[in-house]
C-alpha cells in the first residue's frame, strides 16, 4: 500500500500544483456570477410633498431599511460597498386605497439587485391644525425671601400641525421652569 502512494509520488504532486494552477487561471478569466446580501439600506423616500399637500401625514411603519442581494460577475460584486446601492419608494405612488409604496433599487455599478422587502408600508392619516394655548409651568423652590409673582410665556399660543388622531388626544402644551435658587424678580428663561 505504501508503495502505491509514494510511487511517481515527484508527478502526482506535479500534477496536483497543476491542477490548481489550471483551476486559479480558469476562475480569473471566467469571472463567475455571484451573490452578496448588504443589509440596512435606507430607503429614501422621494415627492413626500405629493402626501402633505393633500393635508396627509404619514409614518413609515415596515421598509424604512431593507436588505438587497445583488447578483452578477465576481470582480464587480466584490466590488461594490453600501454606499453603491441606492433604494427609493416615490410616495406621489400611494392612492387613497393602499398604504404600501414599491421600492425600486439601483445598482451604482454592474449588477442586478433583488430588494428582500419589495414595498414600504405607511400609515397614513389626515394632517390637522390645532391652536393649543402655552402654559407656563414653575418647579422648585426660589431663593429665601423670594417667590414668583406671575408667569407668562410669549407666544401664549402654539399652532401644532400633525396626524388628527394624535392632535385629538393633546388639550394644552406646558413648558416647566425651574425656579431652584432664582433671586431675581424677573427670570427671562
Amino acid at each position: 500500500m505504501k508503495e502505491k502512494i509514494f510511487k511517481n509520488f515527484s508527478l502526482k504532486l506535479l500534477s496536483a500544483v497543476f491542477a490548481v494552477v489550471l483551476w486559479t487561471v480558469i476562475v480569473n478569466i471566467y469571472d463567475p456570477n455571484t451573490s452578496y446580501t448588504f443589509s440596512n439600506i435606507t430607503v429614501q423616500l422621494i415627492n413626500t410633498q405629493s402626501l402633505t399637500d393633500k393635508d396627509y401625514s404619514y409614518e413609515v411603519v415596515d421598509g424604512g431599511k431593507i436588505s438587497v442581494t445583488v447578483s452578477g460577475p465576481k470582480s464587480v460584486v466584490t466590488d461594490l460597498k453600501t454606499s453603491d446601492i441606492s433604494a427609493t419608494a416615490d410616495l406621489s405612488k400611494v392612492t387613497a386605497f393602499t398604504d404600501y409604496v414599491d421600492i425600486q433599487v439601483q445598482v451604482i455599478k454592474d449588477g442586478q439587485a433583488v430588494p428582500r422587502t419589495s414595498a414600504l408600508k405607511l400609515s397614513i392619516e389626515n394632517r390637522d391644525t390645532k391652536t393649543l394655548s402655552l402654559d407656563v409651568n414653575t418647579t422648585g423652590s426660589t431663593a429665601s425671601g423670594y417667590t414668583v409673582a406671575s408667569t407668562s410665556s410669549s407666544p401664549t399660543y402654539i399652532k401644532v400641525t400633525g396626524p388628527t388622531s394624535l392632535l385629538e388626544s393633546v388639550a394644552a402644551l406646558s413648558v416647566n421652569v425651574d425656579v431652584s435658587g432664582r433671586h431675581k424678580h424677573k427670570c427671562r428663561c
